[in-house]
């Protein structure tokens, strides 16, 4: 049994969203005593007749300025409108999602002696929590008990729901355990709502244990719930876990799936190469009556495109305007990545030239799959071009615009226009992310600009920045090549005494810049520290040594490591197999190494 004690303790633990509420929004404002002058309250004497005229006119509304105007009329109605019927255009306000105008209305409401029913403080609720101020409720939640009114579920679940909404998960399930500590029964929106928030969170094991807490306790799950976990699912490479929550959705609970479970299926289904299943799920849609909508196209010349099969994403979109789906920009997006992609951007630039043509205004992604296509044929220009006709449209260039700028500028070995137009950056506004320091530092390195290069790596040591293993592997990398070993060695312990983790890849660095230098013993005592270190070495690893033992003429230590390499299933790549072959051609007598090429 629920009592005002019991009720009032829910707020108890989370005082410190009031106190942050009450300093910015004042509850007092809602309960004025004021009145305006033609305000009555609401009597019996209002007629079934003028109020369903009333009623009807609130449903006929239409934008929110008639709303605004309307409530103003009935203000200065006679007989005056009951709270109820206030609720009415309340509610049109939040379902058009003008959630401050209502709030605004709502509180000239209360200063016109409005007396305020449960429904209108939950429907201000919602409001702040749409418009991400759900610590607000709070507040409002304070209010409701202090004029003397009583919560009910939905207040409560809304509040949940904001939280969730906010990814304040920890908050969220706190105030569920608090309802159900004082007669709150939390139920399927409750519950929905949690199930949401951890899939948004990317947390999808514990949605699926809310998801069977909610199957013990009677509660209905919809499809709403389902095609959340399904989404995380995918979003998390378990494609085949998806695929059985869909089977015991659809078979044991009897729940129909919709166009979303279907989209987000087929989406995981094509990112992991599963076309055949993708395609078998289309077809069982088609034939349940549940027509493929714009973002199913766009899904399917997404996949196409990402395996360069343009031509069955040209056949997609063709089948799409048949069948009366117009492509949108992430439709025509993913067709020109997948021509970028093929280097094919003279089709690309059609595709772009189409989709203006059709009214449909390119975006920011747009401009950077072209200028990112045209900078990897080395055609910078044209890029630059494009950077223009992107701010003509009133678009501005995001950091990876930059980025990709840069790097193009690196490829066509002008690191020095690169370098500049990386410290333009920070004019226009934009900080530099990581990827875009990885890719001006490669620049340099590879246009034998070490000083440079070295400079700027010093300078973001001494930033704020968190230097990942990404950026030390392109540092170890350039300064291998540069001769500078001593300094890789440096830098490789560094990143160790850092806690960096270390992965193949800077092994691998190490091993072939040690090579170069003809320090065998080294990069062997190496290569056996991977394993020790908890980074067993990788193909990558035995090809690189064995093509350095045997450019040093070390043919024993080949055969050895050759056999171990063999032994672990891996595969000689195209280097080594030359330098074997090299030495086949130079060592003919030799049956051992005749047998152990042949191997």
């Amino acid at each position: 049994m629920r009592t005002r004690a019991s009720i009032s303790s829910l707020l108890q633990p989370f005082q410190h969203f009031c106190t942050l509420s009450n300093s910015l929004l004042n509850p007092s404002s809602f309960h004025s005593s004021s009145t305006h002058s033609n305000a009555v309250t609401p009597t019996h004497t209002t007629t079934t007749r003028s109020r369903t005229h009333l009623l009807n006119s609130i449903r006929s509304l239409e934008t929110v300025d008639a709303a605004v105007t309307f409530f103003n009329q009935m203000l200065t109605m006679n007989p005056f409108p009951c709270v109820k019927d206030f609720n009415s255009l309340f509610t049109f306000l939040v379902k058009t999602k003008h959630y401050t105008t209502a709030i605004s209305l709502i509180k000239h409401a209360y200063s016109s002696g409005v007396n305020a029913d449960i429904y209108t403080l939950n429907i201000v609720i919602n409001c702040l929590c749409h418009l991400g101020h759900t610590a607000f409720g709070f507040s409002v939640l304070g209010l409701i008990l202090k004029i003397g009114l009583e919560p009910t579920t939905v207040t409560l679940n809304t509040i949940v729901n904001g939280l969730c909404v906010e990814n304040n998960m920890v908050q969220a399930l706190r105030l569920v355990h608090h309802m159900e500590n004082v007669g709150y029964k939390p139920n399927s929106y409750t519950f929905g709502a949690i199930v949401n928030g951890f899939c948004k969170i990317g947390d999808t094991k514990s949605a699926i244990l809310f998801l069977k807490e909610m199957v013990e306790r009677n509660c209905e799950v919809n499809v709403v719930v389902y095609n959340a976990i399904m989404d995380g699912l995918c979003k998390d490479g378990l494609v085949s876990e998806a695929l059985s929550l869909f089977s015991e959705m659809r078979n044991s609970k009897g729940i129909e799936p919709t166009i979303v479970t279907y989209n987000c299926l087929i989406q995981g289904l094509c990112e992991f190469g599963r076309w055949k299943e993708g395609a078998s799920l289309l077809n069982e849609m088609m034939q349940k009556g549940i027509m493929p909508d714009v973002q199913t196209f766009s899904i399917l010349v997404d996949g196409f495109c990402k395996e360069g099969l343009v031509s069955g994403a040209k056949c997609v979109m063709s089948f799409m305007v048949h069948m009366g789906e117009e492509p949108n920009v992430v439709t025509y997006n993913s067709l020109i990545g997948g021509y970028c992609l093929r280097n094919q951007m003279e089709e690309a630039m059609k595709v772009y030239d189409l989709m203006v043509c059709r009214n449909c205004l390119p975006s920011v992604v747009t401009y950077n799959s072209l200028i990112h296509g045209w900078c990897k044929v080395k055609d910078v220009d044209k890029g630059i071009f494009l950077l223009g006709e992107m701010v003509n449209q009133g678009l501005y260039p995001d950091v990876v615009t930059w980025t990709i700028l840069v790097g193009g500028f690196c490829e066509v070995g002008k690191p020095l226009a690169a370098k500049k137009l990386f410290f333009a950056m920070k004019e226009y506004g934009l900080v530099p992310n990581l990827q875009t320091y990885a890719v001006v530092l490669d620049g340099l390195f590879k246009c034998h600009l070490y000083f440079e290069a070295i400079s700027l790596f010093r300078a973001m040591e001494k930033s704020d920045l968190d230097l990942d293993v990404v950026i030390c592997n392109v540092v170890l990398d350039g300064m291998c090549k540069g001769g500078k070993l001593n300094d890789a060695r440096e830098l490789f312990d560094s990143m160790l005494a850092k806690g960096l983790k270390i992965d193949a890849y800077s092994y691998n660095i190490m091993i072939r810049g040690l090579c170069w230098e003809g320090l065998l013993d080294d990069a062997e005592d190496l290569l056996m520290k991977m394993e020790e270190n908890g980074c067993p070495p990788n193909r990558c690893s035995y090809n690189v040594f064995v093509q350095g033992l045997l450019r040093n003429c070390d043919i024993s230590r080949s055969r050895k490591y050759l056999k171990i390499m063999i032994g672990k299933g891996f595969p000689v790549d195209a280097n080594t197999t030359k330098l074997l072959i090299f030495f086949y051609s130079a060592n003919k007598g030799d049956n051992a190494f005749q047998e152990l090429l042949q191997n």
